[in-house]
This record gives structure tokens, sequence and C-alpha cells, in this order.
């Protein structure tokens, strides 16, 4: 197992992608291993992707893409600024808002900042807000996107540890509120001790005509939702059922989206897939290796040596996954460690349910941090920024969001609380 580990840390070190690095670590850890024959790699690969609640991932991202095109993200931006707008640092908080009406389009916090990131930082920029600053909020806010439901890193976690996606989606409600009214009091805060701008109060009836002309996007999270919970279809199927609403409403009622933009908005959800099913085929050669060399037994030993204290298991495991998210991407870690960790999960009686909430919330706040986040990366791309000006804008976001784990982790209920409810 060792083996296994270096190799993957060094093929990351000298800038090898993660899935080659993934695949790479375990073709090295099998020819170093000797008995295993090698055609147990491209098994595994094969078999990592052999799995129906997957196919709601590249569904979601093509649901996002079309949404995007269709007019929907313009139309929710709009929304926002007149709900939010008039609040010390409008931007900062139509942002926040924009992005949590987002989170129930893609599932994806990527597709999130690039979509509303393209329309808000470089507004922000022009009114004075900094590109630092821009970028920062950005990226804080995109976190939420992959907590408030759809969610692809749910998706991910639930359809590897057996776990009911819909629950999942209804656990992280509460904390993407939480998480988005935080990050929206920190803006303000800034926005106050900087004196950035303040503009009118939107009247009722402005609000009004922007709700009804973004009653169509609005809609779209409620109808996945209600779906999901009441039964009438699976997340698998939602995803579906998105596509379908997005194409409806961006050729026949928004009427953004043109028939001869279908090809280029395919080509880029499959881009996007791609990208992310080559980690998840990657991943799963990987984590039998390590399965293989008993690292899950290994690792519940080192446990039990220590503590048999839930709570500081779970503050282990959360350090160990905050660390993982400054050199992986978020959907190897969930892969990665779901099949080692599971078991510690059940010997510690620590509830999946809650886990893979706050797993959520930890991988997303690894794609802010240096020096692998995804979203970081998408965020200063836009605003032309420099990582120092971002980690220095970032700074207070991250705090906050690191304390909300830490709140999440240490009270399960506020994950708990939708899905007894609604759902037993």
């Amino acid at each position: 197992m060792l083996a296994l580990i270096l190799s993957l840390f060094t093929l990351l070190l000298i800038g090898v992608p993660v899935g080659f690095s993934l695949v790479g670590a375990s073709l090295i850890s099998l020819l170093f291993q000797g008995s295993i024959p090698l055609e147990v790699l491209p098994q595994r690969l094969a078999l990592g992707l052999d799995s129906f609640p997957l196919l709601a991932i590249p569904l979601f991202i093509f649901a996002g893409t079309l949404m995007e095109a269709g007019g929907i993200t313009k139309r929710l931006i709009q929304f926002a600024e007149a709900l939010v707008g008039h609040i010390r640092g409008s931007l900062a908080h139509v942002t926040v808002v924009s992005n949590v009406f987002m989170s129930g389009v893609s599932g994806s916090g990527v597709a999130d900042a690039a979509a509303t990131g393209s329309a808000l930082i470089p507004a922000m920029v022009k009114r004075g807000y900094g590109k630092g600053f821009a970028s920062a909020i950005l990226a804080a806010s995109a976190t939420v996107g992959p907590i408030i439901p759809p969610s692809i890193p749910m998706i991910i976690f639930g359809s590897f540890a057996g776990v009911s996606i819909g629950k999942l989606f209804l656990g992280g409600v509460i904390p993407g509120i939480i998480m988005s009214s935080s990050l929206m009091i920190i803006s303000y805060v800034i926005a106050k001790k900087r004196n950035y701008e303040k503009r009118e109060r939107a009247s009722l009836l402005v609000v009004f005509k922007t709700f009804i002309d973004a009653f169509w996007a609005l809609l779209m999270p409620l109808i996945i939702l209600v779906g999901i919970f009441t039964g009438f279809f699976t997340a698998t199927e939602s995803a579906v059922i998105a596509v379908v609403y997005s194409l409806i409403i961006g050729l026949f009622v928004y009427k953004d989206l043109k028939i001869s933009e279908l090809p280029k908005k395919v080509l880029d959800a499959v881009l996007m897939s791609a990208a992310v099913g080559i980690i998840i085929a990657a991943s799963a050669p990987f984590a039998w290796y390590m399965a293989f060399e008993q690292g899950p037994q290994h690792l519940l030993d080192f446990f039990q040596s220590i503590t048999n204290s839930p709570t500081i298991i779970l503050l282990f495991l959360m350090a160990i996954l905050l660390v993982l998210g400054c050199f992986l991407d978020g959907t190897a870690i969930i892969i990665i460690t779901t099949p080692v960790i599971l078991p510690i999960l059940i010997q510690f009686g620590i509830d999946p349910l809650h886990y893979g909430v706050i797993l959520a919330i930890n991988v997303m706040i690894g794609t802010i941090t240096p020096p692998v986040g995804v979203i970081m990366y998408v965020a200063t791309g836009i605003a032309k920024a420099n990582i120092f000006e971002f980690s220095r804008e970032v700074r207070p976001f991250l705090i906050t969001l690191l304390a909300l784990l830490l709140l999440f982790m240490l009270i399960p209920g506020i994950v708990t609380f939708l899905p007894n409810l609604l759902m037993d």
C-alpha cells in the first residue's frame, strides 16, 4: 500500500493530471506487488463507471449547460439583484443568492461558478470591488451549489456507499441555507468596512416582475425535489427530467436557446462529463487495490487504538479530508476514501447520511484552497486575479466555512432533521 500512496503523490507533484495519476499509481502498485494479473486494471476501470446512479452526473451537467444558454442564469441573477441588491456590497450578495438559485440546476460548483462568474465578476470589478474579492466571493458562493440539491458529490457518495440519494439531497438543504446566509453576513461586514456600494431598494413591482421572469427557472429544482421525495422518480431519472425541462424552457418559453447551439452544448457537456468520468473510473482500481491491501482494516485498527469516541473519529476524518482536498479533486477523494471509511462509520456508529453531507461540504471547501482548488482557478481565471490576491481575500470566507463544517459535524441534527422528518 505504501507503493500506491507514494506513487500517487509523486505523479501529482510532477504535474500529471489527477485521473492519470490514479491509474499510474495503481499500475505501479500492481507491478510492484507482482502476483495480481494486470488484467485487473482495465476490468476495474470499466467497473468504476458501471453504476446506474452515476448516469445522473452527465445529465445534470448537460441540463446546466442548456439552462445557461437558455437565458436562465441571466434571469436568476436579475431576480437575485431585485431581492438583495439594496444591501451594502450589493453584487456580493447577488453573487451568493444567484449561486443558491443555480444550485438547483446543475449540482456542480464548477458549472455554477463559471455560469454566474462570467456575468458577475466583470460587473464587480467595474464597480470597484477588486479582482481578489470578486473572485473570492464567487468561489466561496459556488461551494454551496453541490450542498443544496441536486448534488453531484452526493450522487457519487450515495451510489458508492449505498445511501439514499434523496435523503442526502434533503440533508444538504439546511446546511446550504446556513452556509449562504453566513457568506452574506461576512460579505456585509467587509462591504461596510470598505464602503462598497449600496444601491436603491427595488420596488415590489420590480421584484414581482423579475420573479415572474425567473419563475420557470425557479420551478425546476422544486420539480426535481418533489419528484424524488415523493418517489415519483429516482435521482437518476430526475436528471433526465432536468434535461427535458431545460430544453423546453430554453427553446419554447424563454426562446434564448437556439437549435443551432445544441451541438456545441452537447460537446461542452461531454467534455465536462468526461473529465469527471475519467477520475471516477481511475479511482476504482486505486480503491480496489487499497482494499486488497486491507487499508480499511489497518485504518480501523489505528482509530480503535487511540479512541472510542465517534466525535473524535469524525474530527480525524474531516482533518484528513481537508488535507487531501488541498491536493486531490473532490470526486477522487469521495471515491477513494468511501470504501476505506465505510467500515469505520459502521464500527463507530456514525450515520452515513450525516457523514455524506459533511463529506460533500468538506470536498467543496477543498475546491477553493490552493494548490489544486478547481473553483479557485475558475474564479481567478474569470477575474484575471492571481492566486495571492485570491488567497488573501478568501480567508474570512474559508474560516467561516470551516467553522460551519465543525458545527454540522458536532450537531448531526442540522443535517438529519429534514430527511428524518420527510422520508422516514
